[in-house]
């Protein structure tokens, strides 16, 4: 396999990813919704979309109206609790999605749009591109709100193709959590300790995105409640878990799930994409290309995959790289 078909390949397979999550989420779109094990982190696709979808304007405006539709349900302040952790994100295309939200919907938007302004005022460039990075700067008419972020894009048209996201699936679980136990940090700790059975603090703030503090203190308050239970007296060490995951778990009508580090997951599939989506790679040697791809995987990748919860790509490595479209399909 060519560098360029290896990347024509990887693009559509990781575009399709996204479009899977969205649909399972209620958006409207040609790619099977069929249902999955893996529940969808909303915070962490939302942050990995502003960023991916900018190659598909269809998709990034339809996210936007699944926001209008579903955005009670984002917790703002771990969306930007994430984008402080994340380094596949694209802040200024984040802020126009927030910005526009700001506008049309709810004023709890409005903090995190202002911080994500531009400290300087560059140039504006097209929003949308090509896989090939080239820019597609048809635009008869410039949106207000895009330029205030340095971006050239035609004013967002709100549509009807988005529904309330669905119940009784996997996917979902977390937005049906915090149906139930609210924005807080309780619906991401319930549903780790549900996919884990014990943990220690730290490892419920690595997934969630939550402050080791804030996680502390809805443990406690879990386990003041009765809910959740301890296996230690001191601090140090502790191990925590549900008193009865059974009766949580019939309350959703799901029998399977699992809650991957999207985080990592989506970090470290976006590191490999803009090594592969740089047009200067396309035309070295494969040698050189799997080259390129050890270095990202030496300094950018790491152990994320290992323990990010998704066993087709947690031995993922340069060697097996040509495999990873494929994987993302089974997703």
């Amino acid at each position: 396999m060519s560098v360029r078909e290896f990347r024509d390949e990887y693009f559509n397979a990781l575009l399709n990813l996204i479009w899977r999550q969205w649909t399972r989420l209620g958006i409207s779109g040609q790619i099977a919704s069929d249902d999955s094990p893996y529940v969808v982190d909303p915070e962490a696709l939302l942050l990995f979309s502003s960023s991916f979808c900018r190659y598909d304007q269809r998709l990034y405006d339809l996210v936007i109206d699944w926001l209008r539709v579903n955005g009670a349900f984002i917790n703002v302040q771990r969306l930007k609790s994430l984008s402080c952790k994340v380094s596949q994100k694209d802040a200024a295309s984040l802020g126009f999605i927030v910005a526009t939200m700001s506008k049309l919907s709810s004023r709890k938007w409005k903090k995190l749009a202002d911080d994500l302004l531009p400290v300087k005022r560059a140039e504006a460039v097209p929003m949308f591109i090509a896989p090939d990075q080239k820019p597609l700067d048809f635009c008869r008419q410039k949106d207000k709100i895009a330029l205030q972020y340095g971006y050239l894009r035609m004013p967002y048209q709100p549509t009807n193709k988005v529904t309330v996201f669905p119940i009784g699936v996997s996917a979902s679980i977390l937005l049906q959590m915090r149906g139930v136990f609210g924005l807080s940090a309780r619906a991401e700790t319930i549903l780790t300790l549900l996919n884990k059975d014990i943990c220690k603090i730290q490892d419920v703030a690595d997934i969630s995105g939550f402050s080791w503090k804030s996680i502390q203190d809805t443990l406690m308050e879990l386990t003041a409640g009765g809910l959740v239970a301890t296996d230690a007296k001191t601090k140090r060490g502790r191990y925590y878990y549900l008193k009865s995951p059974d009766k949580i778990q019939h309350l959703f009508d799901v029998k399977h799930f699992f809650f991957p580090d999207w985080r990592r997951i989506f970090d470290s599939l976006g590191a490999l994409w803009q090594a592969v989506a740089n047009p200067r790679l396309i035309d070295l040697s494969e040698k050189t290309f799997h080259s390129e791809m050890a270095r990202v995987f030496e300094e950018e990748i790491g152990e994320k995959l290992l323990d990010a919860g998704i066993s087709e790509l947690q031995f993922l490595n340069p060697e097996k790289v040509y495999s990873l479209p494929p994987l993302l399909e089974k997703l």
